[in-house]
């Protein structure tokens, strides 16, 4: 962060922060309420020099009422003052709804996932994937990653469990005619059904 730093004075010679864009004073490109107490508020300005060219930003502070005084410059004998320059900003804001909500996981979630199951224990979800192939490479490059040796391998479709539509299973043929399944799976998640 490159700052530079003036005194009140040097600050009141070019017009900062209540004399801008005079004749040989600063220009004035922003100035934003930072915060408010009861009696005072804090400003951010935004300003080039005119000396130099270059664009900083500084906070004072200014009375909210006539007869509210406060020390301009919080107290400081030297101000500093931070180089900006402008830059586009993506801004989160809260806007009304449309339409509903959707809760299934369709929204947030590929439909199609890979799975290890290894016998009666847990499952292991290998990942999701946006289609068949993907989710077929996912599992096929996990297996290489858990073996030295890999036979030639082979989908066999399957019937898919209730909220599946699809469903695989991957087989492993070897050279000595011994079929092995690993315990791999790839399924698409059923389309939810809008409910009335």
């Amino acid at each position: 962060m490159t700052t530079r730093h003036f005194t009140p004075e040097q600050l009141e010679e070019i017009g900062v922060p209540f004399e801008l864009d005079c004749d040989g004073t600063a220009e004035e490109l922003a100035c934003d309420t930072v915060s408010t107490s009861r009696w005072n508020k804090t400003v951010r300005l935004v300003f080039r020099a005119p000396d130099d060219g270059l664009t900083y930003a500084v906070r004072y502070q200014r009375g909210l009422t006539e007869q509210q005084e406060c020390d301009l410059w919080f107290g400081d004998d030297e101000i500093k003052a931070v180089e900006v320059e402008q830059r586009p900003v993506v801004v989160q804001q809260w806007k009304p709804v449309t339409a509903p909500a959707s809760r299934s996981l369709d929204t947030v979630l590929p439909a199609w996932e890979a799975m290890y199951e290894p016998g009666n224990v847990s499952d292991y979800l290998i990942g999701y994937a946006n289609s068949e192939a993907a989710a077929k490479g996912a599992a096929e490059a996990w297996l290489r990653s858990q073996k030295d040796e890999v036979g030639r391998l082979e989908w066999l479709p399957q019937n898919p469990w209730d909220g599946y539509d699809t469903e695989f299973e991957l087989i492993e043929r070897h050279d000595d005619g011994v079929d092995t399944g690993p315990g791999i799976t790839v399924r698409r998640r059923a389309a939810a059904v809008p409910s009335a």
